[in-house]
């Protein structure tokens, strides 16, 4: 064990062991890619017209297609409008319905709510609403 602390001690504290050859890093770059193998250079490829506008075309398309889409919905359902009002005045062709029902009923407040009252009675709603909140 001593042996091997002496030799410590016989080592310079002031000379560093480690060397480096002389101009090893002013030259460390170019003996590196000296030693790499060549590399091909490939050219950029060039990207066709209608691959960067196919995107936007493709958006565009699918909104025109919505708005046929909806347009053909909206005109459909307009349509059998006019057909069911075609319907209805063929029953009565001189008036509308609602129109005709109004303007020959005259009724007073007390005849409507006395209507009302017998309905209410009538269909058993009276004893319905009288069952859920006063024997519950």
């Amino acid at each position: 064990m001593e042996t091997k602390i002496n030799k410590l001690k016989e080592i310079d504290k002031t000379k560093n062991p480690f060397k480096v050859p002389d101009n090893y890093f002013a030259q460390f770059n170019e003996e590196i890619m000296s030693r790499l193998p060549e590399k091909e250079y490939v050219a950029p490829r060039q990207v066709p017209l209608w691959d960067k506008v196919k995107p936007w075309v493709y958006l565009a398309a699918m909104f025109v297609g919505m708005y046929f889409t909806v347009n053909f919905l909206t005109r459909n359902t307009d349509k059998e409008q006019i057909t069911t009002e075609q319907s209805a005045t063929a029953i009565q062709p001189d008036t509308s319905p609602v129109d005709n029902y109004w303007s020959t009923i005259h009724i007073t407040e007390e005849e409507f709510y006395q209507f009302l009252e017998e309905q209410v009675v009538d269909d058993g709603y009276y004893d319905y609403m009288y069952n859920q909140y006063y024997l519950n």
